[in-house]
């Protein structure tokens, strides 16, 4: 990488930072370091909450592996957009007035509520092993971007992963809900605008009419949008695609407190709403660009072949902008991806953090004052930070991108969304049928990754069997009926009671 390109993505740290910091909020307590409602109200602050929630899950790892999986498969994955109608129609018409109804403080307080408090820290726990993997996959991709375009050694990988993850841990640490919003707003604009570049660059140098990339694209078998097979050991078939993504999204908006945060950071339920609505339009037009950027990526290397390109899919837009771009963007570009991966590891360090204050401390150990638990989210936010910027290293034993994210996520968001679904569901579920619902999904999940079955089928399956056993009971429960049954039900939206947990200072 050239001197100019490196001293942009350093200026671009720096900034990020920086900007970071003087968004941060004002408040001391635990609550509005972690979700402080209504912490940006108005039309403008429901548009980053949504820019927020778009840059949050979509990470790094998605911004290269939608243009690999397109440069390789073609745009099959495009099936997936179908999925974020689907989640933005069960969000607004049934999920958010049933889940934002409790006028929870913490966004698992309505699993405790339903189900006890074990079903919660299990459900927490679950949430914490997730991300702190996910995490580690977020810091290594652009770090091989980096590495790729810059031609360089093995000996960088750790001086690189530890800029990232520091980078991000600073002002995650400092500046709480409220700068984390913020900056991933304007992180999605960069993001959006990288992508951009990179599609209108690569016509640019292709030169060629519509009907001719169309041409080039029909004879490599690009434009196969519909693949029936029934083989479950391919990944990118219709129904791979449409299962697989459909409960990997609906699980993370859903059921990750990285979504759920920000659902109680808004003003009302109805600026919640809108604020997904944004994020659905701006993932929708991220997703495409993304998709057409490894489509003309195929094309430029038929018709340009390059003995030195990387063998494998995930690297070959680090290739390119080192290779192929003119001094000074290549720097903005990998800015730009550096953009998508602070985005989402800064949403995860808050997340995690408030996993642990909210859900673990208060149960263990002495009472705390509200000072005491806003020391340690902030102390918390720094060690997650270190451990996830650690975890990393163990990035490259998992594959591909694309697939290994649906692996990681799916064993544990599919679990994690039957949970959720239950919680707000009239369902007269029993508590110990969803926990032994959650652990035979988990496992599922774990086990399908040692099988040649497809990566994409993990959130679906692992989902259907944490839903299985909660639904069995319910169903023996109809046909013998026991007394007391039905209070569960009676109590899923319950009037909010004082929360012994509850940081009112």
């Amino acid at each position: 990488m050239r001197f100019l390109d490196l001293a942009i993505v350093a200026i671009y740290l720096g900034g990020v930072v920086a900007a970071g910091l003087a968004c941060r909020g004002k408040e001391n307590s635990v609550d509005a370091y972690f979700t402080g409602h209504g912490v940006l109200p108005g039309r403008l602050g429901t548009i980053m909450i949504g820019l927020s929630i778009a840059a949050t899950l979509f990470s790094g790892v998605s911004l290269v592996a939608y243009v690999s999986t397109a440069f390789h498969d073609g745009i099959s994955i495009l099936m997936g957009l179908v999925c974020l109608p689907l989640a933005w129609a069960i969000l607004s018409c049934w999920f958010l007035p049933r889940y934002l109804a409790g006028n929870w403080n913490h966004p698992y307080e309505i699993i405790e509520r339903r189900f006890g408090s074990v079903t919660r820290l299990c459900l927490s726990g679950m949430f914490v092993l997730l991300r702190i993997v996910w995490m580690g996959v977020l810091i290594y991709t652009p770090t091989l971007i980096v590495m790729g375009a810059a031609g360089l050694g093995p000996g960088w990988f750790w001086p690189i992963v530890i800029a990232t993850g520091f980078s991000s841990t600073i002002y995650t640490v400092l500046g709480g809900i409220r700068g984390v919003i913020v900056t991933d707003a304007i992180q999605f604009i960069v993001i959006l605008g990288g992508i951009l570049f990179i599609l209108v660059s690569v016509l640019l140098k292709l030169d060629l009419s519509v009907s001719a990339v169309l041409g080039e694209l029909r004879q490599q078998g690009k434009l196969t949008l519909f693949d029936f097979s029934l083989d479950p050991t391919r990944s990118f078939t219709f129904w791979t695609v449409i299962f697989g993504v459909s409960v990997s999204n609906l699980g993370s908006y859903l059921a990750d407190q990285m979504s759920l945060q920000r659902y109680l950071a808004s003003a009302s339920p109805k600026e919640a709403q809108r604020a997904f609505a944004v994020n659905v339009w701006s993932a929708a037009v991220v997703v495409i660009a993304l998709v057409l950027v490894g489509l003309l990526l195929a094309v430029w290397y038929v018709r340009h072949p390059d003995p030195n390109r990387p063998a494998e899919p995930d690297l070959v837009l680090a290739y390119f902008i080192a290779k192929e771009l003119p001094v000074g963007m290549s720097g903005l570009l990998i800015a730009a991806i550096l953009a998508a991966t602070m985005s989402s590891m800064t949403s995860g360090i808050n997340a995690l953090a408030g996993a642990l204050t909210n859900d673990w401390l208060p149960r263990f150990g002495r009472g705390r004052t509200p000072r005491e638990l806003y020391r340690f989210a902030r102390r918390a936010s720094l060690a997650i930070g270190l451990v996830s910027t650690l975890a990393a290293g163990l990035a490259s034993h998992f594959g591909s991108l694309m697939v290994s994210s649906f692996v990681v996520l799916g064993a544990f968001l599919g679990p994690m969304l039957a949970c959720m679904l239950f919680a707000v569901s009239r369902l007269a579920v029993r508590p110990s049928l969803v926990l032994a619902g959650l652990a035979a999904g988990v496992l599922t999940g774990w086990t399908m990754t040692a099988t040649p079955v497809s990566g994409l089928w993990v959130p679906p399956v692992s989902f259907f069997i944490a839903s299985l056993v909660p639904l069995g009971g319910w169903l023996a429960g109809l046909k013998a009926p026991v007394a007391g049954a039905g209070l569960a039900a009676a109590a899923v939206f319950p009037q909010p009671q004082p929360n012994p947990y509850h940081d009112s200072g």
